[in-house]
């Protein structure tokens, strides 16, 4: 065993070279780790968005849907909602939170 030790010792440029080369391997391991993690991580939070826009997109459809059938409960809601539109000779009240 001691000799092992002194022939490496005596032999230092190839003891060197294995751990450069261990240390290349090591930061090249590590990055792609951390690359894989990123990337599972990037793909769930993807998965997540995805799943929202599509619910969103059913409701849509479903808002489409109703206006094409010209229901006027909901053209009077979204009227009234988006547009600020009230009736002719309706009074309209706002509040405000005052904290």
């Amino acid at each position: 065993m001691k000799e092992v030790i002194n022939t490496l010792i005596k032999n230092r440029k190839p003891l060197l070279a294995g751990l450069a080369l261990l240390a290349v391997v090591a930061l090249w391991l590590g990055s792609s780790i951390v690359s894989l993690v990123h990337n599972k991580i990037e793909t769930n939070r993807l998965v997540r968005k995805s799943a929202a826009l599509d619910s969103e997109h059913k409701n849509l459809l479903h808002t489409k849907e109703l206006l094409e059938a010209q229901d006027p409960v909901l053209v009077e809601k979204i009227a009234r909602t988006e547009y600020d539109l009230a009736k002719p000779n309706e009074i309209e009240f706002r509040f405000t939170d005052n904290k």
